[in-house]
């Protein structure tokens, strides 16, 4: 009868202990076998609160989940059914029955929702061990002395910080202060975020280098019949004006809401993805609008094919007109840089401050390099012909369609390039 009820509680998830007695001598050892049964205290550990929506929001992430007990199968398996851990196919495996190889182990462990009932301390290094030598990024929670091996060995060791021992927060590499699961979900979506600003950074920065190094490519192929729509100093102030503050304000964007629904960019930071847009796509339209735009200004001036180039003023108006078109499409290019796949459109154009205030500085940079005689004598440029200006703005939609017809590309199977 005891056991019936042992076991009904276990299947609710229950701590169940028993309480025996028998009368002894001061001098006596009652053995187990020995003793009446007074009866069974079950003690319920409830879940904290959000856990079965953390659990959700990893699956969500695409992070596998496998926890890890001493408890009994049955206790184990009534909680992960009762936070939502299981799945259909989830198996419930004891510790005594894990296989001793450990590629084997590796093939039973690695499942998502998987239970692992009654483990010691041993064996949870072990499965640490076998899930990081097939290839995945491991990360394990623990409170104990002997969760400490565990911790250590995974790649992401994880003590809680009110309830854990001093060893398990020494071996570990991160610590929850609050104890809570939901703010590993937390941490998992600020690290993709940041991830993600690292390449909205490492796309926006190297941009306009294709359009700076366009000019003297044209000189070269055409044996300097073709002048040069930039000079040194000049991409030296470009560099200065456009990209440093935009960058940092691209690395302050906040982590967008979809960003848990895939799992983790594969690869680097700077990949095949992030090269394919920046040199492929922004770089060469930000270079041919360039250089366009240097033409229409030296044919405003009076310039026809097959005439020589014109100097003097009409030559740095049209330089003038080359740098500004590089800025506007750079302020361009970091609103587009804000998402990794949603076009400048569909994006909120206040949400990110530190941009707005990046680029409206970058404005009056641009504006005292080509607006102050000085400033612009020194750079060998002077203020554009107004008859560009237009051509100039319309560089800017030019910029977004590339790039919106890329990321469409990129969405259908093309390139990977992120989840936000």
């Amino acid at each position: 009868m005891a056991d019936e009820v042992m076991h009904g509680h276990f299947r609710q998830g229950l701590h169940v202990l028993a309480v025996a007695q028998r009368a002894l001598a001061d001098d006596q050892m009652a053995p187990a076998s020995d003793m009446q049964l007074l009866g069974l205290l079950a003690f319920e550990d409830p879940p904290r609160d959000g856990v079965a929506a953390a659990i959700a929001e990893c699956r969500r992430a695409g992070v596998r989940l496998a926890m890890i007990t001493g408890d009994r199968p049955r206790t184990a398996r009534a909680i992960a059914s009762e936070i939502g851990f299981t799945l259909p196919d989830s198996p419930v495996v004891l510790g005594s029955d894990l296989p001793e190889d450990d590629a084997e182990l590796g093939e039973v462990v690695d499942h998502d929702g998987v239970v692992l009932a009654r483990i010691t301390p041993e064996a949870r290094l072990r499965v640490a061990c076998a899930l990081r030598s097939r290839g995945n990024v491991v990360a394990m929670t623990g409170d104990g002395v002997n969760d400490a091996p565990a911790l250590r060995e995974a790649d992401i060791g994880v003590a809680m910080g009110t309830s854990s021992t001093d060893v398990a927060r020494e071996a570990a590499d991160l610590v929850l202060l609050d104890d809570h699961f939901g703010t590993i979900v937390a941490a998992i979506k600020q690290g993709r975020g940041t991830f993600l600003n690292a390449r909205r950074f490492l796309t926006y920065h190297p941009t306009d280098n294709v359009a700076e190094l366009a000019p003297f490519i044209a000189w070269a192929v055409s044996a300097a019949h073709v002048p040069l729509a930039l000079g040194v100093p000049q991409i030296l102030a470009l560099d200065l004006g456009t990209d440093t503050l935009p960058a940092i304000a691209l690395g302050a964007e906040r982590p967008a809401p979809e960003v848990l629904d895939h799992p983790p960019v594969s690869g680097g930071l700077l990949d095949r993805a992030v090269a394919a847009r920046a040199f492929g796509v922004l770089g060469p339209s930000e270079a041919v609008m360039e250089l366009a735009v240097f033409v229409a200004a030296l044919a405003w001036a009076g310039w026809r094919p097959g005439l020589d180039w014109p100097s003097g003023h009409a030559l740095l108006a049209a330089s003038g007109a080359a740098v500004l078109t590089v800025v506007v499409m750079q302020c361009a290019n970091a609103f587009a840089g804000r998402s990794l796949h949603r076009p400048v459109w569909q994006l909120r154009w206040n949400a990110n401050c530190f941009l707005l205030v990046a680029v409206a500085t970058t404005v009056v940079f641009a504006a005292v390099c080509l607006g102050v005689p000085l400033v612009a004598g020194l750079l060998s440029q002077a203020t554009p012909p107004p008859a560009v200006l237009p051509l100039i703005v319309v560089a800017i939609p030019v910029l977004w369609l590339a790039d919106a017809l890329w990321k469409s590309w990129s969405r259908r199977g093309g390139i990977a390039v992120g989840n936000t």
